[in-house]
């Protein structure tokens, strides 16, 4: 399953900027080696993080998001958006969505 995820530092008060880079290091060390395929970027000029990120279920999202990111007590998921690909939406539509 794909999914749209945008999420935001949220380190106000909580971390130096040395610790969040600490962080972040372990962070890509993480999604480098055992993290899902995803595609992400940092927002210029946020402390934003956006992305596209493939897995098996929302189950191993949610497992993901709350327990194996190291930067999970500072991140803050402003969305998840379960995502299909434009083609099969094309194919329902000229099905009008019938079988």
């Amino acid at each position: 399953m794909l999914f749209f995820v945008q999420m935001r530092w949220n380190i106000e008060g909580r971390l130096s900027f040395d610790e969040l880079w600490e962080l972040e290091e372990q962070e890509a060390a993480w999604a480098m080696s055992e993290g899902p395929e995803a595609q992400l970027w940092k927002v210029a000029g946020q402390k934003r993080v956006i992305g596209v990120v493939q897995v098996d279920s929302i189950e191993e999202l949610d497992r993901i998001v709350m327990g194996r990111l190291p930067m999970r007590e500072y991140l803050e998921f402003e969305a998840i958006w379960p995502l299909r690909d434009y083609p099969g939406f094309i194919e329902d539509v000229q099905r009008r969505y019938k079988v």
